[in-house]
């Protein structure tokens, strides 16, 4: 197949005479994070692969030399088509932007982790295979023979500890040698010669010896593409329907030249009636001859074998995959009787069909209490300090001077605002969530709430963002990344807005809480939670695909990395910071322009026939609403300033009825600001104004039966 020659710049503008680019790929929960930071440190961009809605992880370091671009592509199982993660990282690992596979592989989940690898070689790219968590393995007084991995796979092989560095700056040491000398087809090869050919000068040879870092270490073998044939062998039958439809594709290799796959891996996919590939063979008339050609011979095997054509050709695959890791496994002496470890005894606690909910819990208690005493505290400091500084402004410059109000109150309170009021709680939550994630706990809480979650259309991974939801809905609907496909994590983020972050509980407690009684607190929340479960339900009926089966490894607990979580977490944060806080100035301005010139008195009109007429509220209540998508404790502050004005109280100002609908009003329209920018961010602007409008009509619709509700049949 033909190939597309990259251009000779970077993405980061260096000349690509000395770049490397990596893809890492792997299984989920390898360690393909960890490594990437350790590999990249701060140098890192998060954004979306083009025209996707995929996460796409890139950083960049300098080594011995050479320019490194590595990409850490979404974790997947396998190079299928069932998830936009798996085409998207299908598609860029054999676009020219890659000359080099770190493949990632979890030691004690050899089996699984290796039918990826499998199909990897299937695409013929230089690739190194890095063999993580080793010392788990070990641990388990087990090994392997690395030696013989290699020769059986033809490819380096390194055993690698990520969390703590261990073997990952060799993998950089390997990737220079296996591209630069090794492979002189590869894409890297062929941009240096594109760039030497105008001087005229002759680059590496194949043959030359690289010296490592380390001088005990001598280099002295030739590593090779492996021999499909001998290791990915499918039988006899499968064999010779590959053998033909690679003789086809050959035969018109010039009319899919926008392919960059290799003959035999599209030979495959086309017997595993592979949706994008099929699409490429459909733009001539002799692709639809080999697609016809190779649905007869999947009809052939499968009426063969009585199976169907994916699961005769995966059982080939772990045929092998089981041959290799009998061979390479070493097991160590060890003592008879088997030692229950901590590490054992704290899984089977936290995995415990009762302890394990009422841990849970706990768990989601101290979550709460640790985000939010961090944040209260912080974010009371900047109220006071905002307040102290608010103060000296407006006595040196005068409260009503505009600039002061456009400037000091729109822009810098907005800062003050995100800050103090969002990110002194987002940075907490992401830290003690990498705890989490690091130490092995979070796959168990999932476990436990997958069979609720997924009644709604999602698998347990949500309950992990929905419960943070209740301190912040801006971090937890971040948190909705760590969800596989697209449709879950519009799925998990459409729910987790709804749930009553603590700003609302502010508001519940401040009216019906202090009134009307706890009694009234409980309704309300069922009320919520009915709506969260209605609109799941909708939700999974109504997006297209079905909900994906819970597949999380569950590894040994370990003690967390905490160099390695703070990263982690300044990753996270810093979209926060970088994308969100600049929309969030530019709001504070623009509410405070439409301050200045009462623009927002005729919104209480436009929203009489909603506020009074259907909700039954007093009409100013709707200028309170908006400013309660800034934040929503602003609503019952603005209730109080208007009690006190009046002399009067909110007992009085509003009757219990008004109250309950306020308060219910409140906890369903949309979140806040931030919470519909960091929806946009994990999905698309489209689907936030969706879930914004969704919302609002819900919010107003509920609150509007629940008042004539009362009317009719309470008397209140």
């Amino acid at each position: 197949m033909s190939c597309h020659l990259p251009s000779n710049k970077s993405k980061n503008g260096k000349s690509n005479k000395n770049t490397i680019n990596i893809a890492l790929a792997g299984n989920p929960n390898v360690g393909k994070s960890v490594i990437f930071n350790q590999l990249t440190g701060l140098s890192q961009t998060i954004g979306n692969w083009p025209g996707k809605t995929v996460e796409k992880m890139e950083g960049y370091l300098d080594f011995l030399g050479y320019h490194f671009n590595i990409v850490d592509l979404p974790g997947i199982y396998s190079l299928s088509t069932y998830s936009l993660e798996e085409i998207v990282s299908r598609e860029y690992v054999v676009s020219d932007d890659v000359d080099l596979i770190i493949n990632v592989i979890d030691a004690t989940n050899l089996e699984r982790n290796l039918f990826f690898t499998f199909q990897l070689l299937e695409l013929k790219i230089p690739m190194i295979l890095a063999i993580n968590q080793m010392d788990l393995l070990r641990k388990r007084n087990l090994d392997l023979d690395f030696k013989e991995l290699e020769k059986i796979f033809k490819l380096p092989v390194l055993p690698l500890v990520a969390v703590h560095g261990t073997g990952v700056h060799q993998l950089l040491e390997e990737a220079i040698e296996l591209v630069v000398y090794r492979h002189p087809h590869s894409h890297y090869m062929r941009r240096r010669s594109k760039a030497s050919s105008h001087h005229g000068h002759h680059y590496y040879r194949v043959e030359h010896i690289h010296e490592r870092s380390d001088p005990k270490v001598n280099i002295q073998k030739t590593f090779e593409f492996p021999n499909l044939f001998e290791i990915t062998n499918f039988g006899k039958e499968v064999e010779l329907k590959i053998s033909v439809l690679i003789e086809n594709i050959d035969r018109y290799t010039q009319k899919f030249s926008s392919c960059n796959y290799p003959s035999r891996f599209l030979a495959i996919k086309l017997l595993e009636n592979d949706s994008e590939v099929l699409k490429i063979f459909t733009e001539n008339q002799e692709g639809s001859r080999i697609i016809e050609l190779s649905k007869g011979y999947r009809e052939q095997l499968e009426e063969l074998h009585g199976e169907d054509i994916n699961t005769i050709i995966s059982s080939e695959i772990y045929n092998k995959i089981k041959k290799v890791v009998d061979f390479v496994l070493i097991t160590k002496a060890k003592k008879n009787v088997k030692r229950t470890t901590v590490s054992d005894f704290i899984d089977h606690l936290t995995t415990h069909s009762i302890f394990g909910y009422i841990i849970l819990l706990l768990v989601i208690f101290g979550i709460y209490f640790f985000t939010f005493s961090i944040g209260d505290f912080l974010g009371g400091l900047l109220d006071d300090r905002f307040t102290i500084w608010s103060n000296f402004i407006h006595a040196n410059f005068g409260e009503n001077n505009i600039w002061v109000k456009i400037i000091w109150d729109g822009g810098l309170g907005g800062l003050f605002g995100a800050i103090g009021g969002v990110l002194v709680y987002v940075i907490p939550f992401f830290l003690v969530i990498e705890i989490l994630q690091d130490s092995g706990y979070l796959p168990r809480a999932a476990f436990l709430m997958d069979r609720v979650m997924h009644s709604l259309g999602v698998h347990g991974k949500t309950i992990i963002p929905m419960i943070l939801g209740f301190g912040c809905n801006v971090p937890a609907c971040a948190g909705c990344r760590i969800m596989e496909t697209e449709r879950e994590k519009k799925i998990s983020v459409a729910l987790t807005s709804l749930i009553p972050c603590a700003a609302t509980m502010t508001v519940v407690l401040g009216l019906v809480g202090r009134y009307l009684g706890f009694y009234w607190i409980l309704i309300l929340f069922i009320i919520n939670f009915t709506v969260i479960f209605i609109v799941g339900k909708l939700l999974n009926k109504t997006l297209p695909g079905q909900c994906t089966e819970l597949i999380m490894e569950m590894h040994e607990y370990r003690v967390p990395n905490f160099k390695v979580i703070i990263k982690q977490t300044w990753v996270r944060s810093k979209e926060f910071i970088f994308k969100a806080l600049p929309i969030i100035i530019i709001l504070g301005i623009v509410l405070e322009i439409l301050l200045i010139f009462n623009a927002l008195e005729p919104i209480n009109t436009i929203l009489y026939p909603v506020t009074f007429l259907w909700l039954g509220l007093p009409s100013i209540t709707g200028v309170f609403l908006i400013y309660g998508i800034l934040r929503k404790e602003l609503t019952l502050v603005l209730l109080s300033v208007l009690a006190n004005s009046l002399n009067s109280s909110l007992i009085v100002l509003l009757s219990p009825v008004q109250m309950i609908v306020f308060s219910l009003v409140t906890m369903l329209y949309i979140p806040c600001f931030a919470t519909i920018i960091l929806i946009a961010k994990q999905t698309n602007w489209k689907y936030a104004a969706q879930i914004a409008i969704l919302e609002v009509g819900l919010a107003i619709l509920i609150g509007g039966i629940i008042r004539f509700g009362f009317l009719i049949f309470s008397g209140f």
